[in-house]
């Protein structure tokens, strides 16, 4: 099932009530994710799923955006 699919059966199961099984389906889709970490940190090698992950960790952790660099 794919992402977007796992978030339509969660939702729909809210919507009649079963909370139990939209948990359910949301932590199987988190088991069925992607793994592949694709944006690496310039600074210390680290690496992320997603863009906005990687320049919240910048900002963070190295103290200035990655962009400006």
């Amino acid at each position: 099932m794919s992402l977007l699919g796992a978030i339509h059966s969660a939702l729909e199961a809210l919507e009649a009530g079963d909370q139990e099984q939209a948990v359910a389906v949301l932590l199987g889709a988190l088991e069925d994710g992607p793994t592949e970490r694709r944006c690496a940190c310039s600074k210390c090698g680290q690496r992320f799923q997603w863009p906005g992950e990687r320049d919240a960790h910048v900002a963070r952790v190295h103290g200035f955006d990655e962009a400006a660099a």
